[in-house]
């Protein structure tokens, strides 16, 4: 019973963030980077590279095609831009977390305040939160590329491959959401990537039921650019009512 009731506590925490937004006078720091993310997003979309190859593909496509196969290069079109636009809004939420950094970085100073009053630690520069979040998404990038490799060595075990190769997808693409979200406070007290992981294993309950909601709201193209910056926002108030004691014991 006390498994569920951890679970649930995670799972409330995406449903309530707005309001502790509120309490702390905290909201205007993340509509910015949603902001920001919807800008990026349509100018990578309408001015960016993406645009272009579009549009040289459907050129080449309505060259090659009769008049009566219309419909195709329509349909083409339609395509290519859906797929330019999920891998554009990823970019842009991407870039988004990194120019934004200030502002998540301020809402965690001030979640900080509330629930951590004895705990003081230095206020976060525009340059130290753009350099953490730099070397964040740098490192993010080898966890990544080895849960890639793991994940094509586990694809290729007789009968079983594919079933677990699936599970490990969604296992290692959760952790990596998790780390996304829990990066600006756990960034602020200069964890490691093996220390969040031991915290990670020991509030396993509350981490499940907090991505049972964030990590599919992530996940959906032109959705995650305003789920990702709530999502950071919910990761600070996880760290603070949850995962801040588990820190100490890596300390």
């Amino acid at each position: 019973m006390r498994v569920v009731q951890r679970f649930f506590a995670g799972l409330g925490l995406p449903f309530i963030v707005w309001t502790e937004l509120t309490l702390i006078n905290g909201r205007r720091f993340i509509v910015i980077p949603i902001i920001l993310n919807i800008c990026m997003a349509y100018l990578i979309f309408r001015y960016g590279v993406s645009g272009w190859v579009v549009q040289q593909l459907v050129d080449y496509f309505d060259a090659q095609l009769h008049d009566a196969w219309q419909w195709v290069v329509d349909l083409l079109y339609v395509m290519f831009n859906t797929i330019a636009l999920i891998f554009v809004t990823m970019l842009a939420v991407r870039l988004g977390t990194i120019i934004g950094s200030p502002f998540y970085g301020i809402v965690a100073e001030r979640i900080d305040d509330k629930y951590l009053v004895d705990e003081h630690l230095a206020p976060m520069t525009i340059f130290h939160s753009i350099r953490s979040a730099l070397w964040y998404e740098l490192r993010k990038v080898v966890v990544v590329i080895c849960f890639a490799i793991l994940g094509f060595v586990i694809g290729y075990v007789p009968f079983i491959g594919v079933i677990i190769g699936s599970a490990f997808v969604i296992v290692s693409t959760t952790v990596v959401t998790l780390l996304d979200f829990t990066d600006v406070p756990m960034s602020r007290r200069g964890l490691r990537f093996r220390q969040r992981f031991a915290v990670f294993r020991q509030y396993l309950p509350e981490l499940l039921g907090f991505a049972v909601i964030m990590v599919p709201l992530a996940s959906i193209p032109v959705v995650n650019v305003v789920a990702v910056p709530i999502g950071i926002s919910a990761g600070a108030l996880l760290f603070v009512k949850y995962l801040k004691d588990g820190m100490r014991m890596q300390r």
